[in-house]
């Protein structure tokens, strides 16, 4: 496992403080869907946009922590590497070259021509922040030229999400908080996909589930409020 980044030190307890920046309060994160368009597989797949929509709960809460710790960290860049991160893909299968495939296609300015005003306020390092996340995403931590905490957010939120395939390796997490939330990641998966609309509209469907947790973003959240992430056990 990598080592934390200074001032990141583990949590353990079973009720989990979701901490919501101040930046992140006046966009619902439905702000961060990816179109339809940019999927080059399958967007109801297992990586898909429901896998894109808990990933983004996870990186966003992972990314709130940090911050409460006091590490700089672009939520912004968080969010859109979340819900990119697999766009590319040209199938459910072992794909090693989906991460540079979605990186390339972020640098070559595709994202920001499919997502129209949703990006345009995105400048240049905070795009080359997401292309860069999108693209490390998938080797080992050490083959990175550096674990950015926007990296460590993408990779311990994609791996908490893990739990869809049948299970999930806590040794595998870099930061304590991701490692209290396994059995919150658990519910999360099992509960979107019992919502009616998981079949035909998997996006829809994460938010209802994590709305009813109470960690999906809404555009009138009271500022710096810190809300509370119940101790799900399924």
């Amino acid at each position: 496992m990598e080592s934390l980044p200074a001032g990141m030190a583990s949590y353990e307890q079973g009720i989990v403080p979701v901490p919501v920046a101040p930046s992140s309060i006046a966009r619902p994160w439905d702000d961060w869907r990816p179109a339809d368009v940019c999927y080059l597989h399958d967007v109801g797949g297992i990586h898909g946009a429901g896998h894109a929509g808990r990933v983004l709960v996870w990186a966003s809460l992972i990314g709130g922590w940090m911050q409460q710790q006091g590490i700089a960290v672009d939520l912004d860049v968080v969010r859109w590497s979340a819900t990119l991160h697999d766009v590319r893909r040209l199938h459910d299968g072992h794909d090693p070259l989906h991460g540079t495939r979605c990186g390339a296609w972020i640098r070559e300015g595709c994202f920001v021509a499919s997502h129209g005003l949703r990006a345009s306020h995105l400048n240049a390092g905070q795009l080359e922040q997401i292309a860069y996340c999108c693209t490390w995403h998938v080797p080992p931590d050490q083959a990175a030229p550096a674990m950015s905490p926007e990296l460590i957010c993408l990779k311990d939120a994609d791996a908490l999400d893990r739990v869809r395939l049948g299970g999930l390796n806590r040794r595998f997490l870099r930061t304590g908080f991701a490692a209290a939330l396994i059995q919150q990641a658990q519910f999360l998966c099992d509960t979107s996909e019992l919502q009616t609309c998981f079949r035909d509209a998997q996006w829809d469907a994460v938010r209802l589930a994590a709305q009813q947790m109470g960690v999906w973003s809404q555009p009138d959240d009271i500022h710096g409020h810190a809300g509370r992430l119940h101790f799900f056990v399924t």
